[in-house]
């Protein structure tokens, strides 16, 4: 593997490598159990055949730990929009990538801070036995 020069270098690729993918889930904290709020209905993009899906979900034991956040899911795995709402998943495997901004459908760079999720393994939970 080659090294680029550092002022040539694609930001978004560079994030996209497996050796900074590990880098950089040693230093995040994603939670593992989530509850699924929303979920938008799958959306196949027509030029790579590749389909995603955007779910809000929510992650904690109580109302004081909770926190919301927002997945979407890659790699052609897919929920029911309607029937995934309140139940339990778990994020099985992750990566993430740099969270663009748009405004009106037009790109204006990438955010500052935070990442987004990409999900590319969500099971769900049961809980039998309980």
């Amino acid at each position: 593997m080659t090294k680029e020069k550092y002022n040539a270098v694609k930001v978004k690729d560079l994030i996209a490598s497996p050796k900074v993918q590990e880098a950089i889930k040693e230093r995040i904290s994603v939670p593992r159990n989530i509850i699924v709020k929303q979920a938008r209905n799958p959306f196949t993009n027509q030029e790579t055949n590749e389909t995603t899906q955007k779910i809000h979900a929510v992650a904690g034991t109580s109302l004081m730990d909770m926190v919301e956040l927002d997945l979407t899911l890659v790699g052609g795995q897919t929920i029911d929009a309607v029937e995934a709402i309140n139940k339990n998943y778990q994020i099985e495997s992750f990566n993430v990538s740099l969270d663009a901004n748009m405004r009106g459908g037009t790109f204006n760079g990438y955010s500052a801070t935070g990442l987004k999720l990409l999900v590319t393994k969500l099971i769900p939970v049961t809980n039998e036995g309980k």
